[in-house]
This record gives C-alpha cells, sequence and structure tokens, in this order.
C-alpha cells in the first residue's frame, strides 16, 4: 500500500526523471516495486512470471514516462500499464490462466453490510484469492489491498465503475464462500 505523502513523492520523482535526474527513476522503482509485484503476482501463475511481467512493465513505464500528462493519475496509470504487462506475459506464455474472463453483466449492488476477514486470516485470505477467477482476484487486490478507488479500478482495468462494482460484490461473496468452505483445512 502506497501512502499519500508516497504518492506526492511519485510526482515530484516523475519530474526530477523528466530533467534528466536517472537516480529519480530508481527511486521510484523503489517506492513501487514491491506494491506493483504484489499486484502483478496476482495476475499470474509464478513468482518468476511476476518479475518478468514487472520488468516489461517498468521497461514500458520508462519509456512511456515523458507522455504522461496528469501527474496525479501516475499510480493508475503505472498500474494499467503493469495490468497490461501481466496481460501480454500470460497470452505469449498460453500455459497460464487468462486474466480477462467472461464479462459479468455489471449489476450495482449497494449493500450496508461490509464482508472482513480478521488479519490473522491473512495465509487463508490469499490462498482464498488464488482460488477466485482472475478478474474477481484483481478487483479484490486493487481494492482492498492496494486502496484503489473505484474510479482508479476503474482506470486501470479499462471497465466501467458499475463492472468494477459488479466484480467487487461477486468476488467477496466468492472468497466469503470459500473461506467458509475451506475454514477446516486452512
Amino acid at each position: 500500500m502506497i501512502s499519500q505523502s508516497d504518492r506526492i513523492r511519485s510526482q515530484l520523482l516523475v519530474l526530477q526523471y523528466r530533467r534528466g535526474d536517472e537516480e529519480a527513476i530508481r527511486e521510484l522503482v523503489a517506492l513501487w516495486e514491491k506494491p506493483l509485484f504484489y499486484y502483478i503476482r496476482r495476475l499470474v501463475r509464478t513468482e518468476e512470471d511476476a518479475w518478468d511481467a514487472q520488468q516489461a512493465a517498468w521497461i514500458r513505464v520508462v519509456r512511456g514516462i515523458g507522455k504522461l500528462k496528469n501527474l496525479d493519475s501516475f499510480p493508475s496509470w503505472l498500474y494499467r500499464i503493469a495490468r497490461n504487462a501481466a496481460i501480454n506475459y500470460t497470452r505469449d506464455n498460453s500455459k497460464l490462466e487468462p486474466l480477462l474472463d467472461e464479462e459479468m453483466n455489471p449489476v450495482m449492488v449497494e449493500t450496508g453490510e461490509e464482508q472482513c476477514f480478521a488479519a490473522t486470516d491473512a495465509k487463508a485470505i490469499h490462498w482464498g484469492l488464488q482460488q477466485l477467477p482472475a478478474a474477481q482476484r484483481e478487483v479484490l487486490t486493487l481494492y482492498f489491498l492496494e486502496e484503489f478507488s473505484l474510479k482508479e479500478i476503474s482506470s486501470i482495468t479499462g471497465v466501467s465503475i458499475g463492472t468494477v462494482k459488479s466484480r467487487l460484490y461477486y468476488a467477496k461473496t466468492a472468497l466469503k464462500d470459500i473461506m467458509k468452505k475451506e475454514g477446516g483445512r486452512l
């Protein structure tokens, strides 16, 4: 999870890199490497695949950083590039699960009841996440673990906010069911 101050620091590093400070890109990578890897790792099958996809993403970031118009959108821009790198890696290495599943019908779901899990359940939750379809796993990771807004997730994934809400609802429900079903065996 990246804090608000780290987001602002990222904007400054982007500006410094654009002005020719090569060290700024190293600092930017150091700042975002862990959360970005965590996200990509949820999209591909192995740790090695995640490292490869992340490397491809950073190459694209370095090549395209000069074209980024709105510095406030750096995090969602970065994650969109990482997502596309993971999709491309998945497509190029067909042994992997496709990232994009069939499109769910967007449903506006308003519920006052949040489905929560204790922090002590982290290992079980990570196992449960791996049991979900990739699109559901992705929105849960972006929303709860990376703390992106619905609008940012929509931008990263390229789907409407309604679809994000729908995937989030179905993913929370599916994860809760998995956790209940497997509770005794985890």
